[in-house]
């Protein structure tokens, strides 16, 4: 379960819920994997206490760094209950023994220098002002009957149109135009359903290169 700025969606469990699932897990004995990446992209509002604050001996926590820190690393961590946190060291050594060791090391480097607190918030300085750039730009370009997500943090959008729109066609007309979403359709289970959804990420370009991209997205949409 991802509870924090979903991909793709980008939306956010309320506490609430965070405390329902946390009591469903205490109450019928079962495990979770609750993976956390997008925690730290929050660009408004008060961060949430993870689910696992709520059972923490029922909730195997899991985040990254590669959203904070480098992706090409690959460095990910878990907090998991005592009973079976030996049991994932077995696994993963079954896996691939182990992750990089010059990584790792550089990983530790980077926590213990106090480095991401310093880089951390110039991430978000250059983030909120895209996510803000697209909000803005969707508002302003795409016509009527679409409808988007507005998440305070995190690096997606969720965008819906019209029943009769088929976003898996309309991304090879926009392949064309040299802009990039995905077709909701493959962040489904079953055949056939979100065929008029897609998902955009706002983290790779500018605010200018945004709304002429979101422009050209709306035209082909239209098209």
């Amino acid at each position: 379960l991802v509870p924090t700025f979903q991909n793709p969606t980008g939306r956010t469990l309320s506490i609430e819920r965070r405390q329902a699932i946390a009591a469903l897990l205490q109450e019928y004995g079962v495990l979770l994997v609750e993976d956390d990446p997008y925690r730290d992209l929050r660009y408004r509002g008060e961060a949430l206490p993870p689910i696992k604050h709520f059972a923490p001996e029922h909730v195997v926590y899991v985040s990254t760094l590669s959203k904070t820190f480098a992706p090409g690393l690959r460095i990910g961590f878990c907090v998991a209950p005592k009973a079976v946190h030996r049991w994932l060291v077995i696994t993963k050594q079954g896996v691939d023994l182990h992750t990089s060791t010059l990584n790792q090391a550089l990983a530790a480097e980077y926590l213990a220098g106090g480095y991401l607190q310093q880089q951390l918030p110039k991430i978000l300085a250059i983030y909120a002002p895209r996510q803000q750039a697209m909000l803005a730009a969707l508002d302003r370009h795409l016509p009527e009957g679409f409808q988007w997500t507005q998440p305070d943090g995190g690096m997606f959008l969720w965008l819906e149109g019209p029943e009769t729109l088929d976003t898996e066609k309309a991304y090879w007309r926009a392949i064309e135009q040299n802009v990039a979403f995905v077709p909701g359709k493959f962040f489904f289970a079953e055949a056939n359903t979100g065929r008029n959804t897609m998902r955009l990420n706002f983290t790779m370009s500018d605010e200018p290169t945004i709304d002429r991209a979101v422009a050209t997205l709306a035209q082909v949409l239209a098209g």
